[in-house]
């Protein structure tokens, strides 16, 4: 399994697992938030074909000749089960994203055992090296500095796929996304600009 492919899987998960439809400005299910990013159906309705609007984003932040450009693309057939077929470069992102989207699941405290298995269940087959890889990942505290010194090139799609990841329901979520966006230089102008692009509720007054 690719990178990528495992990015789209453990992305199921995680957002499975930390519910961020809440996030999203609603109770709608995981699904019709998923649905709504991707430009597809809502949940129960697989009549729509899935679009562009992830990956649209995900490039216009990084732009079509950062380190991240055209990884949306990617991104978007990875969750919908498509196979993707990354070059060396795009794989070493989506692993960077993946960093980022755990480490981000871990800001309210932990990833507890149950949500553990929840993310992992998503993974499907995969080699022991890539599951010890997530495993790894989901251990200790959240790191964002780490993640911030891992991201040079891609700062505002790590910021977006960090976002996606938790409720922002918790004050530790606020701090680790403060944080995290003075790590990656970005304004809170800027950060207010994505939260609004997927309908989270804004960082800064």
């Amino acid at each position: 399994m690719s990178m990528i492919s495992m990015l789209g899987k453990v992305a199921m998960g995680i957002m499975v697992a930390k519910t961020v439809g809440k996030a999203m400005g609603g109770s709608g299910s995981i699904s019709d938030m998923l649905g709504g990013l991707l430009g597809g159906s809502k949940s129960g309705d697989s009549s729509s074909p899935v679009g562009n609007k992830l990956p649209d984003l995900m490039n216009s932040l990084g732009g079509s000749s950062s380190k991240g450009g055209g990884l949306g693309d990617l991104l978007s057939s990875a969750l919908n089960g498509k196979k993707a077929d990354p070059t060396p470069d795009q794989e070493e992102q989506a692993k960077i994203i993946l960093k980022a989207m755990i480490n981000a699941a871990k800001a309210d405290g932990e990833i507890d055992a149950d949500e553990q298995k929840k993310i992992t269940e998503h993974i499907g087959e995969v080699t022991p090296q890539e599951i010890e890889f997530v495993k790894n990942e989901m251990q200790g505290p959240a790191d964002p500095d780490a993640v911030v010194a891992a991201a040079k090139g891609m700062e505002e799609q790590v910021y977006l796929m960090s976002l996606l990841t938790i409720n922002l329901d918790h004050q530790k979520e606020a701090h680790y996304l403060d944080k995290l966006a003075k790590g990656l230089n970005i304004s809170p102008q800027a950060a207010n600009e994505i939260h609004q692009k997927v309908g989270a509720p804004q960082l800064y007054s």
